[in-house]
């Protein structure tokens, strides 16, 4: 029911997409394909991204150089050298102490450093800025929210509690589950309930396979012998 719900949400992205990139019509095969292949890459991103964040720092929220890496897994960041590339020109280059501090030679080198390292990142930073996402958001009509309009449109009183504890609104607070129809008022009551018939039941069986295996160990006693003037003793 979610990946269908999160898959609805996506479509309408994708054919803003495709409408900013002159494509007018398409087959619902083809949107549908698409929105699949948008879901699958924003899912690596996510996983790439939590991956790096509990490497870097074993924890569960990342940074941005954990995002960096991620989107360089993923092949949206490209960098202009490789890692070992990287790692020899910084054992190369001259140290920036040995940069004087007059004239703000110093500084100048460090923010020449800073740009050459983060020219992939200003990339895609105009890449996102430039004119074919401009026309994305020109389409999509991002002045008006789509699911905000949405909610007010089937919601008559305007309220968020409606939509409380799904997608589309606020979590829902963590409460007790009450159970109608029997003596247990919660889950913990009948868990508990549950747990002690289970060790009674349990009990009851080791007594009884005890009491069992004592009568079958119990030495038998021996036969009687008949008397002689036994009436019920007939001879052949």
């Amino acid at each position: 029911m979610a990946q269908e719900l999160h898959a609805a949400l996506l479509r309408p992205a994708i054919l803003h997409i495709l409408r900013a990139a002159g494509y007018h019509s398409a087959r619902p095969s083809v949107v549908d394909a698409v929105s699949d292949v948008a879901a699958r890459y924003m899912l690596l991103l996510a996983q790439r991204t939590a991956y790096h964040a509990w490497s870097n720092h074993n924890d569960a929220d990342p940074t941005i150089s954990d995002v960096r890496m991620a989107l360089a897994d993923a092949g949206m960041l490209v960098p202009s050298m490789t890692g070992a590339e990287e790692a020899w020109k910084e054992l190369l280059r001259h140290p920036l102490e040995d940069f004087p501090e007059r004239n703000g030679l110093r500084l100048k080198e460090q923010r020449r450093r800073d740009l050459e390292d983060t020219a992939d990142v200003r990339e895609f930073i105009d890449w996102i800025t430039g004119p074919a996402n401009r026309e994305i958001m020109r389409i999509a009509g991002l002045e008006r929210d789509a699911v905000q309009a949405l909610k007010k449109k089937h919601s008559k009183t305007g309220e968020e509690s409606r939509f409380q504890g799904t997608v589309l609104g606020i979590p829902a607070d963590d409460r007790p589950i009450r159970i109608e129809g029997g003596p247990p008022e919660s889950i913990h009551d009948w868990i508990q309930q549950t747990q002690e018939r289970a060790a009674a039941a349990a009990k009851l069986e080791s007594e009884k396979t005890a009491s069992s295996n004592g009568l079958e160990s119990a030495p038998r006693s021996p036969p009687t012998e008949k008397e002689d003037d036994d009436p019920m003793d007939v001879e052949s």
